[in-house]
């Protein structure tokens, strides 16, 4: 089926075109093709772990968070954008089952993202097929009769081994389920606990810091990810952005949207990104890691990924201690 593997010529296709334009050069190669990105890259907003991403602030509730999201989402007129569900969080607590039905209310959409959030990498697969199942029901409850077969992994990790990886994929594809794959990816959510430390001692300079260090890093692993698949590929492609419905990001997300325009984003729905021929094309690479779909690729033909500046994680267990 297409949505997990194109025939083994449409692979070869990919590597005698895309994957051969990159292999030549090594760092000088990373500097060309920095300078050829695309003016007007397209990229769909997608976030993870609703409807309980992260901790809270004094008096605070995930309704509200639900709330500033999806007024600024339609701010920027963005409909559809997919939430994917970890529906433990749901169980007794009104304030989250509330939250999901804002995000339901205003638009939007949902998709798997496991009951329980499991590690692939940690358990074997038919533990985490019976997790993926178990959040079935909550999705048909809140969905609203949209379509809620889209499934992210955890982490971003698709298996340590190829007999877990293959297992978990045929059952998602037997069950009628996409993959959503991930090009971009600025691990968001590790300003949260820093950025809760900084309002409960009321730390000005914390968050000023916290602020300007969350956009500074967005910008630098954003365009990382498209160079990425400029190597990967031989193009860029149309892509998809990882966050968390965290505080902070909802915070954030303002500021985000003006760099992301900045930087000559596009805004398109995530079927529409992922129609792309790419997104059908499954690496069979096993990681224990896990990453983006760029990252399977540069692995899998063993192509040099950017320099990168590297998140600034002292700066971030220290802030507000």
């Amino acid at each position: 089926m297409w949505r997990f593997g194109l025939t083994c010529w449409a692979v070869l296709l990919l590597c005698s075109v895309g994957f051969a334009s990159a292999i030549q050069g090594g760092a000088s190669q990373h500097a060309s093709i920095t300078r050829h990105l695309k003016r007007h890259p397209v990229v769909a907003l997608t976030f993870d772990d609703l409807p309980a991403a992260g901790g809270l602030r004094s008096g605070e509730t995930r309704v509200d968070i639900a709330t500033r999201l999806v007024r600024e989402l339609k701010t920027h007129h963005l409909k559809g954008v997919y939430g994917f569900v970890t529906a433990v969080d749901l169980q007794g607590d009104p304030d989250t089952q509330q939250a999901l039905r804002v995000w339901m209310k205003a638009g939007m959409k949902i998709g798997n993202h496991t009951w329980s959030h499991p590690s692939l990498t940690e358990v074997d697969a038919d533990e985490f097929i019976n997790n993926i199942a178990l959040d079935e029901p909550a999705l048909h409850e809140y969905s609203a009769r949209k379509d809620w077969h889209w499934f992210r992994y955890p982490y971003l990790q698709e298996g340590n081994t190829l007999d877990k990886r293959n297992a978990v994929r045929f059952w998602l594809e037997a069950h009628g389920y996409r993959i959503a794959q991930v090009t971009l990816d600025f691990g968001d959510d590790d300003w949260g606990d820093p950025y809760l430390r900084c309002m409960g001692k009321q730390d000005e300079a914390g968050i000023a810091w916290l602020r300007q260090s969350y956009i500074a890093n967005a910008k630098e692993l954003i365009r990382f990810g498209r160079v990425e698949e400029d190597i990967a590929f031989g193009h860029e492609i149309p892509n998809v952005l990882l966050l968390h419905a965290t505080d902070f990001t909802v915070l954030m997300l303002p500021d985000l949207m003006q760099m992301l325009r900045r930087e000559g984003f596009r805004f398109k729905s995530l079927s529409a990104v992922e129609r792309n021929s790419i997104y059908g094309v499954d690496p069979g690479i096993a990681l224990a890691d896990g990453g983006p779909l760029p990252k399977q690729f540069l692995v899998l033909h063993h192509l040099e990924s950017p320099q990168l500046t590297p998140e600034p994680v002292r700066q971030l267990d220290a802030v507000c201690r």
